[in-house]
């Protein structure tokens, strides 16, 4: 079984049941640690809905959070959710803001990497 992760009618992702369970745990967890709205919605009958408006916002601030942090065991959490999230924000064609503390180098190549282990169907 997998999950389809959508906007609208765009299928963005398709992981595995488990893999997309940890991906919205880790999501809902950083939302309320950083008080902000991810745009993740809940998985019903193996889809989650992305909101293209508070999910790039929630990638945003997780960008200046790693960004201004140097506890490297925080970057390290922080890393897999914002290249599984930039991913999807680029399937779906969603605009990032950019911000001077962000390596955007860095992100490209996680993002080219990971997106190739990505499913979207």
């Amino acid at each position: 079984m997998s999950c389809y992760f959508q906007t609208q009618d765009t299928d963005l992702w398709n992981p595995s049941n488990s893999v997309a369970r940890i991906f919205v745990g880790q999501v809902l967890t950083l939302s309320d640690e950083m008080a902000i709205e991810s745009g993740v919605g809940e998985i019903i009958e193996d889809e989650c809905e992305i909101d293209g408006d508070a999910f790039p916002a929630f990638l945003h601030a997780l960008l200046l959070r790693h960004g201004n942090s140097n506890n490297q065991a925080l970057r390290s959490l922080l890393e897999g959710v914002l290249a599984v999230g930039l991913v999807i924000a680029e399937r779906a064609g969603w605009d990032m803001p950019s911000a001077s503390t962000v390596d955007n180098s860095f992100w490209e190549e996680k993002r080219v990497q990971l997106a190739r282990s990505m499913p979207t169907g």
